[in-house]
């Protein structure tokens, strides 16, 4: 095939690229949002479409030109599809989408197609094609009444679905209505460059359509990172009544502020910019709510606050669930007790105050519990707290039918450090170990420094080999890292050992053994290497 490489090609390869990768970013972005998936397929739809039509643009040859722009017209039709069921997804329409009505709805599209490639034997949609007078690669399509039932069909799916749009786009939620605008303005721009084109108010032979969807494009990658066009989804707008007089904040799932009512304002401030923003940014100044939220799925309590108008307020939390019993976000209502908080205030006074001495107790005996279970230099758990913890892990695991990963590590030559650099630069080694090993480990595994410069991890549901790279990593972190001591630099290294309950031992002091003897081989072999004890 012969091209010609001009403007028009140029900014419908930026469409192809760009469509391309708002796809890609809403991809990144899908969440529970049944709009998300529609959305992907009509950006790669548009990407199609643009592709093909670049490919018409370049073409020099008739019969070349219309073989891609036979073409356009599956891309074309796919993007009013896809646009429109997008539209129903996005407006909460989507239960009129059965098997029988999507099928309907390709069906229009399909038949457009096959009208289009068989123009040759009816001559409906383009009665003939007529040179660029000014010389140009653009050939002028002749038109016949085929192509304005094809354009017909574009503008009923679209406006349909624009329709929609803008019937959300006037609900009193903020959000719809940033997030609908942004999907009105990337669905009229295509609208706009096909209107421009059939009405010949473009230049001859020039369809603006493909390359007005390089705007609309920049308008759906703005409100997905902007305005969070899928994982910002309005959860419980009708719980919102503007004129109650109780404050409710609706947070997403991942606690940023979606929504809230006028009282709300009233109570504590929060106002229009602080949609999409973390509530635990907006809400700094209260922590009681930040931490309940967090801590429970539901709860209720009475909190102050010194906001816009001080007071005492009833904070009821409630999770909200889809029908898969996910969690899609929280609901708050605040709700003002001043009055009734200020008749009961000295008995409320006396319970805190008792409530207050019980807590200090109670905190004192997780301090000092807290205190015998962790190495006073690393912050890790000691010795202690591994004997009495790990013959339990191993009852659960024994049960669970699980496998339970130990591994025992040493660091090198530890002693000539002390001797060398002083014991203040060890102790700095040995915090530079064990923040490496809680940098390597999560809430699951069991971490403890052992004594000395011996360290032992438990890592449940880990088979030898896992247990093993994640030996080698922490190994190799650990050599790679560096510190300073008196304008020298201190190099060491560590060694270990691997093995797996029940697999070589069904104790804790088999395991412990076996696991000293894979250790000590390992430092036979020349010290900084891990070995794995060897199955019988």
């Amino acid at each position: 095939m012969l091209f010609q490489y001009n403007l028009y090609f140029g900014i419908l390869s930026v469409t192809v690229i760009i469509s391309t990768t708002v796809a890609f970013a809403a991809w990144q972005r899908r969440s529970i949002s049944s709009a998300s998936k529609p959305f992907i397929s009509m950006m790669l739809a548009i990407a199609g479409y643009a592709t093909v039509a670049a490919m018409e643009a370049a073409a020099i040859l008739l019969r070349e030109k219309i073989f891609w722009s036979k073409l356009e017209y599956v891309g074309s039709g796919s993007v009013i599809t896809l646009f429109l069921i997008f539209a129903m997804h996005f407006t909460n329409k989507n239960r009129w989408l059965t098997p029988r009505s999507t099928a309907l709805l390709w069906a229009i599209p399909t038949f457009n197609v096959i009208l289009v490639a068989t123009n040759e034997w009816h001559g409906l949609v383009w009665s003939g094609f007529l040179p660029d007078p000014k010389g140009t690669n653009f050939v002028i399509y002749q038109h016949n009444l085929g192509f304005f039932w094809i354009m017909a069909c574009v503008y009923l799916y679209t406006l349909t679905g624009v329709v929609m749009l803008i019937q959300k786009a006037l609900l009193p939620s903020v959000l719809s209505r940033r997030q609908s605008s942004m999907a009105l303005a990337g669905a009229v721009l295509p609208i706009l460059g096909a209107s421009l084109y059939m009405l010949r108010l473009t230049p001859p032979g020039l369809n603006i359509t493909p390359m007005s969807f390089m705007l609309a494009g920049l308008f759906y990658f703005v409100s997905l990172f902007r305005f969070r066009m899928f994982d910002l989804v309005p959860v419980a707008r009708d719980t919102l009544i503007e004129n109650m007089s109780d404050g409710v904040l609706v947070l997403d799932a991942k606690n940023r502020i979606i929504d809230f009512n006028p009282a709300l304002k009233h109570l504590i401030g929060v106002n229009k910019q602080h949609i999409g923003q973390p509530a635990a940014q907006v809400l700094a100044k209260w922590p009681e709510i930040i931490r309940l939220y967090h801590a429970h799925e539901s709860v209720k309590t009475e909190i102050f606050i010194d906001s816009v108008t001080p007071s005492y307020v009833e904070l009821l939390i409630t999770s909200l669930h889809n029908e898969r019993k996910q969690l899609t976000g929280r609901l708050l209502v605040l709700r003002d007790v001043t009055q009734r908080y200020q008749t009961e205030f000295e008995l409320r006074q006396a319970n805190e105050y008792l409530q207050k001495q019980v807590l200090e107790i109670k905190t004192l005996q997780v301090q000092l519990q807290e205190q015998a279970m962790r190495d006073g230099l690393t912050g890790l758990f000691n010795r202690r707290y591994f004997d009495e913890i790990f013959p339990k892990e191993l009852i659960r695991a024994t049960r669970d039918c699980d496998r339970v990963a130990l591994i025992i590590m040493d660091i090198d030559y530890f002693k000539n450090i002390n001797d060398t650099f002083g014991h203040q630069a060890g102790d700095r080694v040995i915090q530079l170990f064990a923040d490496l090993l809680r940098n390597y480990s999560d809430s699951q595994n069991i971490v403890c420094r052992y004594g000395g410069e011996e360290f032992v991890l438990a890592l449940p549901g880990l088979t030898q080999e896992k247990a093993f790279h994640h030996a080698e990593q922490i190994r190799l972190s650990f050599q790679a890292a560096r510190l300073e001591s008196g304008g020298k630099e201190i190099y060491t290294t560590v060694s270990g050992g691997v093995a797996v309950f029940p697999d070589h031992g069904k104790t804790t002091d088999e395991l412990l053994q076996v696991v000293d003897q894979a250790l000590y081989a390992a430092k036979l072999h020349g010290r900084n290497c891990i070995k794995c004890v060897q199955s019988n």
